[in-house]
């Protein structure tokens, strides 16, 4: 059997349409050294130039009284 492929995400885009975030694509780095990008909307419809891209990032940006 051959090694399995894995991937990590390293850096989401989004942008902001009618006031609200919206998360646009997550892009992944395998460990075969290639890199793919998952859409979460049509890429068809998306204005590049208002698209922000993060560092991905497991931390919880909300903030609770808890």
């Amino acid at each position: 059997m051959g090694k399995k492929k894995f991937g990590l995400p390293f850096q989401e885009g989004y942008t902001v349409a009618d006031q609200t975030e919206v998360h646009i694509f997550t892009d992944y780095r395998w460990n075969d050294g290639s890199v793919s990008r998952r859409w979460h909307v049509d890429p068809i419809g998306v204005e590049y130039r208002s698209v922000e891209v993060r560092e991905f990032s497991v931390k919880n940006t909300l903030q609770t009284d808890q």
